[in-house]
């Protein structure tokens, strides 16, 4: 286990499952959330020009950092599979053999095709001429970069084998990451307006604050119930008995993951319940107190939401738990 912690194949899928998961969310975030928001009046101007430029430059990093990842992934795991060095890869070939006739090479040509796809539309929509062009092209980008970081189920354990059921435990990857996209992915553009709306206080900034932490908080749950289902299914799948969560590292880390997820669940109720409410009517002197506090929350969130991922690029490199089992036994 402790050499797997500096395996630069896990290092670069959770810098890949990272970015990509930023990328959506933020793109997922101003389709959903706050769009609404800069239409109402009086308009935040001051804060929606800093939102757009700060949002938009970790964008694009976090783009260019996933799809250089990807790259990187594809470059590591043909030297594991071909057993070469680094170099050896791409002059003999390597990295074109497993890009062409594997299933990974095949979905990673998809997934990159996604990538470069979404990078232009993204361009385009900040050169767009209407609001109405504008607007088509970010519903673009929402299906775009739902369709990038959902495909990455093609590089987990339900991509493996063939049929029916592997069909399902393979849209129940898919769905576990665009719920993922759908809050974590969401809570760092979520910070940056609540950072900026408190910052500027423009007229009615507190209203705007509560309005967008409860559309935040409504998409949360229904990503929850996604990642809860989802999460099941794949569980089913992958664990091969409620002892694995005791007896397996696998099942251990597995287990580690969910207790994290119910600690995010848990300040996300205790914002929605507590927080909210009194940032909406609290007096001006009361409310950037209020909007600290959900900033702070959302943070911890953010940090946690990053251990999460951290292990969810272990997991999806080790042999899942019904496999230990069998081995075990």
């Amino acid at each position: 286990m402790e050499g797997m912690l500096i395996d630069p194949l896990i290092i670069v899928r959770d810098f890949h499952l990272a970015s990509t998961v930023i990328v959506a969310g933020i793109i997922f975030f101003d389709l959903f959330i706050v769009a609404p928001i800069w239409r109402m009046k009086p308009p935040f101007r001051a804060a929606q020009a800093s939102f757009r430029s700060s949002t938009g430059t970790i964008l694009w990093i976090s783009l260019a950092v996933s799809i250089a990842s990807a790259l990187a992934w594809l470059w590591l795991l043909s030297m594991r599979i071909g057993h070469k060095n680094f170099d050896n890869v791409i002059t003999d070939g390597t990295v074109w053999l497993v890009l062409s006739q594997t299933q990974f090479g095949l979905a990673w040509q998809m997934r990159l095709l996604f990538g470069v796809l979404l990078a232009a539309c993204l361009w385009l929509c900040r050169n767009a001429g209407t609001a109405r062009t504008a607007r088509g092209l970010t519903i673009l980008s929402g299906l775009l970069a739902s369709a990038y970081l959902g495909s990455l189920a093609f590089a987990g354990h339900g991509a493996e084998g063939v049929g029916f059921w592997q069909n399902i435990h393979l849209t129940a990857d898919f769905l576990h990451l665009i719920a993922a996209g759908l809050w974590l992915g969401a809570l760092i553009p979520l910070v940056l307006l609540l950072v900026y709306l408190s910052r500027f206080q423009e007229d009615g900034w507190a209203l705007a604050a509560a309005r967008a932490g409860s559309r935040f908080s409504s998409l949360g749950i229904l990503a929850v119930g996604v990642l809860l289902v989802s999460g099941t299914v794949n569980a089913a799948f992958l664990l091969g008995g409620m002892h694995s969560l005791i007896d397996t590292s696998y099942g251990r880390l597995l287990l580690l993951k969910v207790v994290l997820v119910a600690a995010m669940v848990s300040l996300a109720g205790v914002n929605r319940q507590y927080l909210l409410p009194r940032l909406s009517n609290s007096p001006a002197d009361e409310a950037s107190g209020m909007a600290q506090r959900l900033i702070r929350s959302a943070l911890v969130e953010i940090a946690l939401g990053l251990v999460i991922v951290c292990i969810v690029g272990l997991l999806g490199i080790m042999a899942p738990a019904n496999d230990m089992a069998a081995h075990m036994h």
